[in-house]
């Protein structure tokens, strides 16, 4: 049985049109309670169903073949439900003209401004004429309006609005549909992680091993449900389950928290709090020894053979290992002329090289390089009260150097 509370609205729609589903963050088959919902709806109530994969390319045309890679074979299987499968790129005049032919649209809910900007245009051009949206969220454990109808300070002040209401969003799957290619390839990732990884996962920090998950690229597509990770993981019951779940879930959803409400989630001057606004105003004159720019990076051009291995990972692979993200930015906000150039040139890098990147957990990971969701440390140099991270960390926590051999290793098996 599917729960009710990941849609927004009671279902309610006109006599006449079709069931519209618009396909536009969980491209996935299982766990897909938009789809399901749907299907339900056309052979309930004997209408006729239209499917609608609705992405707007990225700018990264690695990232977009991906995406398309992933979906292959999904309008074929589709048409065993409905002939009217479409697979678009745009809000266009057509994408429009299919959904004047509903009697209710069910889509999946958007988070970031871009998209939620279109989700805006469909919701006006529906409202116009006398169509009922519903939203659907299956891309978190619990849905974002349901956990908090606030932007939350920090994990601590989230975690026990979703844990206390995570049971009733376990949903039992009902489908026996075939994996698709992504699909099927997150599910093996998953077996691995789970089989070989979570007994590490304690030191998943350490930038030389390899004991993170790697789910994230397949989270960002909607490739894989949290839902059904949260479940395998359970079933596994490992000791390290727990803070694995509190990464996929809390802090996951803790990021989407952060970009559905604070309106101005990629904009420098409103993304963080006061105290480091305060203590970047009272540093932003601090001499920076070393001064560099996007070009150096992308080069990896820096005098620093750690971030410059980080860079490759980043430009070659489309990945770069969970600490190293931050030791990454750390050094970018260091080495820029401004605090605003440095986030502009993380949030720039991020998006556009990282196979994960323009994602909620992207932004709230930026944002906490300039001391979002974090405290207030000790004033040290350029840094103020911010967190601050050195190579010197690096190597007293890490074999740092087999991190650079891995990665040399990864981009020159690659090419």
């Amino acid at each position: 049985m599917m729960n009710h509370n990941r849609f927004q609205e009671v279902l309610s729609f006109k006599n006449e049109g079709l069931i519209t589903y618009i396909m536009s963050d969980s491209f996935r088959i299982h766990y897909n309670h938009g789809l399901l919902k749907a299907i339900e709806l056309s052979k309930k109530f004997g209408k006729g169903l239209q499917i609608v994969l609705l992405r707007i390319p990225e700018e990264n045309k690695r990232n977009n073949e991906f995406f398309k890679k992933g979906i292959f074979g999904y309008e074929r299987f589709l048409s065993k439900f409905t002939n009217n499968v479409y697979y678009l790129e745009e809000d266009s005049s057509f994408f429009y003209s299919l959904l004047k032919k509903s009697a209710i649209v069910i889509k999946d809910r958007a988070y970031l401004k871009e998209h939620r900007s279109i989700e805006n245009k469909i919701y006006n051009f529906l409202e116009d004429n006398s169509i009922s949206l519903t939203l659907v969220e299956s891309n978190v454990m619990v849905p974002i309006l349901y956990a908090s109808n606030k932007e939350e300070y920090g994990a601590r002040t989230l975690r026990p609005k979703i844990m206390k209401n995570m049971d009733q969003f376990i949903d039992i799957e009902d489908s026996n549909f075939p994996n698709f290619f992504y699909e099927q390839e997150a599910k093996e990732v998953l077996d691995i992680f789970l089989e070989h990884k979570l007994k590490n996962y304690d030191k998943r920090n350490d930038p030389s091993t390899s004991y993170t998950s790697d789910l994230s690229v397949y989270l960002k597509y909607g490739f894989i449900s949290p839902l059904e990770i949260v479940k395998r993981v359970q079933e596994y019951e490992h000791i390290n389950g727990e803070m694995f779940l509190e990464e996929l879930i809390v802090r996951r959803e803790l990021s989407y928290n952060f970009v559905y409400y604070n309106k101005n989630y990629n904009v420098f001057k409103q993304m963080t709090y006061n105290w480091a606004y305060d203590t970047m105003e009272n540093h932003i004159f601090d001499d920076r020894e070393y001064i560099y720019y996007k070009e150096d990076y992308i080069n990896f051009r820096t005098h620093d053979k750690y971030f410059n291995a980080a860079m490759k990972e980043m430009v070659y692979l489309g990945k770069m290992h969970g600490y190293m993200r931050m030791y990454w930015a750390k050094k970018i906000l260091e080495w820029s002329q401004t605090y605003e150039i440095a986030y502009d040139t993380i949030i720039s890098l991020n998006n556009y090289y990282f196979f994960d990147g323009n994602t909620p957990n992207g932004y709230t990971g930026a944002a906490w390089i300039f001391g979002k969701h974090d405290r207030a440390w000790g004033e040290r140099f350029i840094f103020g009260k911010i967190r601050y991270m050195n190579e010197n960390g690096l190597k007293r926590k890490f074999n740092i150097d087999d991190y650079v051999d891995k990665v040399d290793n990864l981009v020159k098996n690659k090419f």
